[in-house]
């Protein structure tokens, strides 16, 4: 990749692209050809799947299909799971609207795949005139609903889209080639981060004596006494010789780069487990999942500190070695902290911020569309079709082909992506504790409803600006065709 953005610089790709563009021909003077459209479809996640296993779970993976039944992407199998996250992406080019089928299989080691269900979505070229991404939750026929997050781009016959092409490909597979190694060593991580190592702490602290005077009232109950720190950091003495070893043998072969990358995937993965133990999926039912206790969350922040010195593995003379700071310290590291802060707050408490944080956002998406209605509209119409669950709500863009082009703005996009991420905070982790509360049912619905009225009347605006924008015209125009 370094060899490309090299070769990008010497060759000047930006100043090419404005000598042709100056030099092209007009429209009526060149021949008139197809128009191709780049859909990437970003595989997320899926919740509430069905169980097709004997211990009541699944192992769970993603094929795409046309409506001529060709295979498009499989993803890979998450084990044991009915809330799987896969965040695989896939590029499909089309020249018109193409209708995709989802499937989600059971993998078994043995015998025939189980289906768990089927969903559908289409991709139709009019449907994102705006070129903005679109998040789209697809109800299973079954049970369950599965995550896309779809954005198209019109594929351009020049330097500086080949370029993209090129990069955003490399990064992939690099992005790829690096889940391999991690998706390898994120079972243990989930086997020693997980409620049964934390029972298996807490019972260790009950020995005979301390249930001798929990039975006696005139003596203080040592049972209520947590671990030490000693005893939280010795319960993760396992795992951190098993990220010792593997890392030590891909030392030899990776790059530090590479190191890094392979260390920062790892962090993720850590973050989403602890996530996980924490509270469930954002959905609008009650959940199942239990609480933890104030002693079961300290341990867990624990953890998380530990976990957090040890991959920024700071040397004895206090230069780190590791996974630098700012990386460590991400938008979800953030909302864990502010996790700890609510955990236990009252359920009146919760749901007052959550409606104050919901107001404050809806009051902020305001002031931004208005500005946008002052400096800037869309040159064409957009079109929606199907109910709110298909119309799919608006997202920023940030790995276009054209921002992958080289790493600089590969770079750039990144870090506005990450400082909007911690500039928008949202009550995303306060409805997260909330499906742990049976009293907030009634909220979680009412909020989920609410979600879906503003994105319903912010699609409804943007289809009446560039209606007006395009002078009255009719909103189901031709595409406009990029000068090739």
């Amino acid at each position: 990749m370094l060899q490309l953005d090299k070769l990008e610089h010497e060759v000047n790709v930006d100043a090419c692209a404005e000598v042709i563009l100056k030099n092209t021909p007009p429209p009526a003077q060149r021949i008139r050809k197809p128009d191709n459209y780049v859909f990437t479809i970003k595989i997320i996640e899926a919740e509430d799947l069905k169980a097709c296993d004997i211990n009541g779970l699944s192992d769970p993976y993603v094929v795409l299909g046309d409506e001529y039944q060709k295979r498009l992407a499989k993803t890979r199998v998450i084990y044991s799971s009915l809330n799987p996250r896969w965040d695989e992406t896939i590029d499909i080019t089309t020249q018109g609207p193409l209708n995709i089928i989802a499937t989600i299989w059971d993998w078994d080691t043995l015998g025939d795949h189980d289906c768990v269900g089927r969903t559908s979505l289409k991709l139709d070229p009019s449907h994102f005139r705006d070129f903005m991404p679109r998040e789209y939750w697809l109800d299973l026929d079954t049970q369950g609903r599965l995550l896309l997050r779809v954005s198209m781009e019109g594929e351009r016959d020049d330097i500086q889209f080949y370029f993209g092409k090129a990069f955003r490909t490399l990064k992939r597979t690099e992005r790829d080639m690096t889940r391999k190694i991690t998706d390898k060593l994120s079972a243990f991580i989930h086997h020693c981060l997980s409620r049964r190592a934390l029972r298996s702490l807490l019972s260790n602290k009950l020995t005979v004596s301390s249930v001798t005077s929990y039975f006696q009232r005139n003596r203080p109950q040592s049972v209520a006494q947590g671990p030490t720190q000693g005893d939280v950091a010795k319960a993760l003495e396992p795992l951190f010789n098993y990220f010792d070893e593997n890392f030590a043998i891909m030392k030899q072969t990776l790059t530090d780069s590479a190191m890094v990358m392979v260390m920062t995937r790892l962090w993720k993965e850590v973050l989403a487990t602890i996530e996980s133990l924490l509270v469930p999926p954002l959905s609008d039912k009650l959940s199942q999942q239990r609480p933890l206790t104030q002693q079961e969350l300290d341990i867990v922040f624990k953890w998380l500190q530990l976990l957090f010195d040890f991959f920024h593995a700071v040397d004895e003379e206090g230069v780190p070695c590791g996974v630098p700071i700012d990386i460590l310290k991400s938008p979800k590291y953030h909302e864990l902290q502010n996790l700890n802060f609510f955990y236990f707050e009252s359920t009146e408490d919760l749901i007052r911020t959550s409606e104050a944080m919901a107001a404050a956002n809806a009051a902020r998406q305001q002031e931004q569309q208005a500005r946008l209605n002052r400096l800037s509209a869309p040159a064409s119409g957009h079109q929606f079709g199907g109910a709110l669950g298909l119309l799919g709500m608006p997202s920023r863009r940030h790995k276009t082909i054209m921002l992958s082009r080289n790493l600089g703005t590969m770079k750039k996009a990144k870090e506005e992506k990450r400082k909007e991420a911690q500039a928008d905070p949202n009550d995303d982790m306060i409805l997260r504790i909330l499906r742990m509360r049976p009293e907030a049912e009634r909220y979680l619905k009412d909020r989920s409803r609410q979600k879906e009225r503003l994105a319903a009347a912010q699609a409804a605006e943007m289809i009446v600006r560039q209606s007006l924008n395009a002078g009255g015209g009719r909103m189901t125009g031709t595409m406009p065709r990029n000068s090739r």
